[in-house]
């Protein structure tokens, strides 16, 4: 039987076991008859391996049958990337921020058109997209030497922004509550540059403020998006802890601070329990 219709005959068993319409065990003797066996010791699944099997064939026919200005464009485009990559440090910066944000843009729009189709891929095309963006946003500030802490600070803001933005647009925890960690640390590196060495004390005036803020506005948002409150709430806990974690950065480890730092994490945690009927209620 020819391959094709051998796997279109496994998959409509399959969907005859699914619904029921015979019983298991027949479909099970009809699934040994038509399924294609992986040969020995590299036994796989049979709707599996048709299916790849399947795919390759038609990937196969696809690349066979392809024109010839179909292939002269893929060696064009492929051709283009590497001159591209080759003489990326010679373009103009204007040009180079350019083609950085079309590279990163082209990868974010493919994983906002993949994801409703396939979760995972679409993740990973718009992750691939933000560390695309960093990437570029690191090489750009060594090769034009914008290392002072003040271009740091302007650059990662543009980044947590963006990352704010687009996480709340798309609906992506973890890329809002990145943003909002980013403007964390370019706060600590705006306090450390302009406010020089604190004590514990001074810190705690600068992050815990903050904290109570964040915690209030994951209560005001509760009612129109629950994700975006859990992300305020995460942040919140962030900021919290973000005295003792910026002084062990500083002055290293010192047994008194980690003991702090650990008190804080057990009265934080009791609280949470305590409290644990409200705040699951917000983000739930």
């Amino acid at each position: 039987m020819d391959m094709d219709k051998r796997t279109l005959m496994v998959q409509e068993i399959r969907g005859w076991k699914k619904s029921k319409l015979l019983p298991d065990h027949y479909c099970d003797f009809l699934l040994n008859l038509y399924a294609d066996p992986a040969p020995e010791g590299d036994q796989l699944p049979a709707e599996t391996s048709s299916n790849e099997r399947l795919r390759t064939k038609k990937a196969v026919r696809a690349a066979a049958g392809a024109s010839g200005w179909k292939w002269l464009l893929f060696l064009a485009i492929f051709s283009l990337f590497f001159l591209i990559v080759l003489h990326f440090s010679s373009f103009p910066p204007a040009l180079q921020i350019a083609i950085a944000l079309l590279v990163s843009g082209g990868f974010l729009t493919a994983g906002a058109v993949i994801r409703p189709r396939s979760e995972t891929a679409g993740m990973a095309w718009t992750g691939a997209g933000m560390l695309l963006l960093v990437g570029f946003a690191l090489y750009l500030m060594a090769l034009h030497d914008l290392l002072g802490w003040q271009w740091n600070a302007a650059i990662w803001s543009v980044c947590a922004v963006f990352w704010i933005g687009y996480g709340i647009w798309q609906r992506i925890p973890l890329l809002h509550f990145c943003g909002w960690a980013c403007l964390a640390l370019v706060y600590a590196i705006l306090l450390q540059q302009l406010a020089g060495g604190t004590g514990l004390g001074e810190k705690q005036l600068y992050w815990l403020p903050l904290a109570v803020l964040f915690g209030w506005s994951g209560w005001f948002v509760r009612r129109w998006s629950k994700p975006s409150c859990a992300v305020l709430l995460g942040a919140a806990a962030l900021l919290a802890l973000m005295p003792e974690a910026t002084l062990l950065v500083e002055q290293g480890r010192g047994v008194w601070l980690q003991s702090v730092f650990v008190g804080k994490l057990v009265v934080g945690g009791g609280a949470l329990f305590l409290l644990r009927n409200y705040w699951i209620e917000w983000v739930a």
